[in-house]
Protein backbone atom coordinates (compact mmCIF):
# COMPACT_ATOMS: atom_id res chain seq x y z
CA UNK A 1 0.00 0.00 0.00
CA UNK A 2 1.40 3.36 -1.06
CA UNK A 3 1.51 6.10 1.58
CA UNK A 4 -0.29 9.36 0.89
CA UNK A 5 2.29 12.18 1.27
CA UNK A 6 -0.46 14.76 1.79
CA UNK A 7 -1.88 13.06 4.91
CA UNK A 8 1.09 13.80 7.22
CA UNK A 9 1.21 17.39 6.03
CA UNK A 10 -2.52 17.73 6.66
CA UNK A 11 -2.25 16.31 10.17
CA UNK A 12 0.70 18.57 11.03
CA UNK A 13 -1.17 21.60 9.69
CA UNK A 14 -4.32 20.61 11.61
CA UNK A 15 -2.31 20.32 14.86
CA UNK A 16 -0.55 23.64 14.30
CA UNK A 17 -3.68 25.59 13.37
CA UNK A 18 -5.97 24.14 16.04
CA UNK A 19 -3.36 24.71 18.76
CA UNK A 20 -2.79 28.28 17.63
CA UNK A 21 -6.54 28.98 17.53
CA UNK A 22 -7.15 27.58 21.01
CA UNK A 23 -4.25 29.49 22.56
CA UNK A 24 -4.74 32.72 20.60
CA UNK A 25 -6.37 34.51 23.58
CA UNK A 26 -3.03 34.17 25.42
CA UNK A 27 -1.36 36.31 22.76
CA UNK A 28 -2.93 39.43 24.22
CA UNK A 29 -1.75 38.75 27.78
CA UNK A 30 0.64 40.94 29.70
CA UNK A 31 3.65 40.20 31.88
CA UNK A 32 2.55 38.70 35.20
CA UNK A 33 3.87 37.24 38.43
CA UNK A 34 7.55 36.47 38.03
CA UNK A 35 7.77 37.50 34.37
CA UNK A 36 9.44 40.66 35.64
CA UNK A 37 12.26 38.68 37.28
CA UNK A 38 12.74 36.55 34.17
CA UNK A 39 12.21 39.19 31.48
CA UNK A 40 11.01 42.73 32.09
CA UNK A 41 13.39 43.56 34.98
CA UNK A 42 16.20 41.20 34.05
CA UNK A 43 19.36 43.22 33.32
CA UNK A 44 21.13 40.13 31.92
CA UNK A 45 18.92 40.37 28.84
CA UNK A 46 19.98 43.87 27.88
CA UNK A 47 23.57 43.36 26.70
CA UNK A 48 26.00 40.95 25.11
CA UNK A 49 27.88 40.72 28.41
CA UNK A 50 24.57 39.70 30.01
CA UNK A 51 24.32 36.83 27.53
CA UNK A 52 27.82 35.72 28.52
CA UNK A 53 26.80 35.93 32.19
CA UNK A 54 23.71 33.80 31.53
CA UNK A 55 26.01 30.97 30.47
CA UNK A 56 29.10 31.51 32.63
CA UNK A 57 28.25 33.45 35.80
CA UNK A 58 26.41 31.54 38.54
CA UNK A 59 23.60 33.62 40.00
CA UNK A 60 23.35 35.99 37.01
CA UNK A 61 19.78 34.75 36.56
CA UNK A 62 17.36 33.05 38.98
CA UNK A 63 18.04 29.51 37.79
CA UNK A 64 20.71 28.03 35.56
CA UNK A 65 18.57 27.55 32.45
CA UNK A 66 20.97 29.04 29.89
CA UNK A 67 19.06 27.94 26.78
CA UNK A 68 15.83 29.39 28.16
CA UNK A 69 17.46 32.66 29.15
CA UNK A 70 19.25 32.83 25.80
CA UNK A 71 15.82 32.53 24.16
CA UNK A 72 14.61 35.36 26.41
CA UNK A 73 17.72 37.37 25.50
CA UNK A 74 17.05 36.93 21.77
CA UNK A 75 13.39 37.83 22.18
CA UNK A 76 14.27 40.89 24.27
CA UNK A 77 16.43 42.11 21.40
CA UNK A 78 13.72 41.35 18.84
CA UNK A 79 10.67 42.93 20.50
CA UNK A 80 11.86 44.51 23.71
CA UNK A 81 9.20 44.53 26.40
CA UNK A 82 6.20 43.90 24.15
CA UNK A 83 4.69 40.73 25.65
CA UNK A 84 2.98 39.76 22.37
CA UNK A 85 6.17 38.33 20.84
CA UNK A 86 6.96 36.28 23.94
CA UNK A 87 3.45 34.82 23.89
CA UNK A 88 3.70 33.99 20.19
CA UNK A 89 6.93 32.05 20.82
CA UNK A 90 5.30 29.99 23.61
CA UNK A 91 2.23 29.19 21.50
CA UNK A 92 4.30 28.29 18.43
CA UNK A 93 6.60 26.05 20.49
CA UNK A 94 3.61 24.28 22.04
CA UNK A 95 2.09 23.74 18.60
CA UNK A 96 5.41 22.34 17.35
CA UNK A 97 5.52 20.09 20.41
CA UNK A 98 2.15 18.66 19.43
CA UNK A 99 3.50 17.91 15.95
CA UNK A 100 6.64 16.33 17.43
CA UNK A 101 4.57 14.21 19.78
CA UNK A 102 2.43 13.03 16.87
CA UNK A 103 5.56 12.15 14.84
CA UNK A 104 7.04 10.32 17.82
CA UNK A 105 3.88 8.30 18.52
CA UNK A 106 3.44 7.61 14.81
CA UNK A 107 7.01 6.31 14.60
CA UNK A 108 6.18 3.94 17.44
CA UNK A 109 3.30 2.60 15.35
CA UNK A 110 0.55 3.75 17.70
CA UNK A 111 -2.85 4.04 16.09
CA UNK A 112 -4.59 7.32 16.82
CA UNK A 113 -1.27 9.08 17.32
CA UNK A 114 -2.65 12.32 15.88
CA UNK A 115 -5.58 12.22 18.33
CA UNK A 116 -3.23 11.82 21.30
CA UNK A 117 -1.11 14.72 20.02
CA UNK A 118 -4.23 16.83 19.51
CA UNK A 119 -5.40 16.11 23.07
CA UNK A 120 -1.93 16.99 24.34
CA UNK A 121 -2.03 20.26 22.40
CA UNK A 122 -5.44 21.34 23.63
CA UNK A 123 -5.51 19.92 27.14
CA UNK A 124 -6.11 22.58 29.81
CA UNK A 125 -3.16 21.35 31.89
CA UNK A 126 -0.85 23.02 29.36
CA UNK A 127 -2.42 26.48 29.63
CA UNK A 128 -0.06 27.70 32.34
CA UNK A 129 3.03 26.67 30.40
CA UNK A 130 1.79 28.16 27.16
CA UNK A 131 0.16 31.38 28.40
CA UNK A 132 2.69 32.39 31.04
CA UNK A 133 5.85 33.93 29.57
CA UNK A 134 8.11 32.65 32.38
CA UNK A 135 7.10 29.09 31.57
CA UNK A 136 8.99 29.19 28.28
CA UNK A 137 11.29 26.74 30.06
CA UNK A 138 8.54 24.09 29.91
CA UNK A 139 7.63 24.38 26.24
CA UNK A 140 11.28 24.79 25.24
CA UNK A 141 12.52 21.78 27.21
CA UNK A 142 9.58 19.74 25.88
CA UNK A 143 10.55 20.68 22.33
CA UNK A 144 14.13 19.50 22.78
CA UNK A 145 13.04 16.41 24.72
CA UNK A 146 10.52 15.23 22.11
CA UNK A 147 12.97 15.91 19.29
CA UNK A 148 15.63 13.91 21.17
CA UNK A 149 13.23 11.00 21.65
CA UNK A 150 12.26 11.11 17.98
CA UNK A 151 15.90 10.97 16.82
CA UNK A 152 16.69 8.24 19.34
CA UNK A 153 13.86 6.03 18.10
CA UNK A 154 14.79 6.61 14.47
CA UNK A 155 18.40 5.73 15.28
CA UNK A 156 17.35 2.56 17.09
CA UNK A 157 15.52 1.51 13.95
CA UNK A 158 18.58 2.23 11.82
CA UNK A 159 16.91 5.01 9.84
CA UNK A 160 19.67 6.94 8.01
CA UNK A 161 22.86 7.50 9.92
CA UNK A 162 22.55 5.70 13.23
CA UNK A 163 25.58 7.39 14.82
CA UNK A 164 24.51 10.85 13.70
CA UNK A 165 21.01 10.14 15.02
CA UNK A 166 22.39 9.18 18.44
CA UNK A 167 24.55 12.30 18.44
CA UNK A 168 21.59 14.50 17.52
CA UNK A 169 19.46 12.85 20.21
CA UNK A 170 22.17 13.44 22.80
CA UNK A 171 22.65 17.11 21.86
CA UNK A 172 18.89 17.71 21.82
CA UNK A 173 18.55 16.12 25.26
CA UNK A 174 21.34 18.36 26.57
CA UNK A 175 19.37 21.27 25.10
CA UNK A 176 16.33 20.07 27.04
CA UNK A 177 18.35 19.90 30.28
CA UNK A 178 19.81 23.36 29.71
CA UNK A 179 16.28 24.67 29.15
CA UNK A 180 14.94 23.15 32.35
CA UNK A 181 17.10 20.91 34.51
CA UNK A 182 14.30 18.58 35.61
CA UNK A 183 13.95 17.20 32.09
CA UNK A 184 14.51 13.51 32.74
CA UNK A 185 12.88 10.21 31.96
Amino acid sequence: MKRDPIRPLGIALFLLVSTFLVYSPALHGDFLWDDDAHVSHNSALTSLSGLKDIWLKPGAVQQYYPVTYTAFWIQYHLWGLDPFGYHVVNVVLHALNAVLLWMLLESLGLSGAWIAAWLFALHPVAVESVAWISELKNVLSTFFYLAAAFFLIRSERGVRGRTRGYGAAFLLFVGALLSKSVTTT
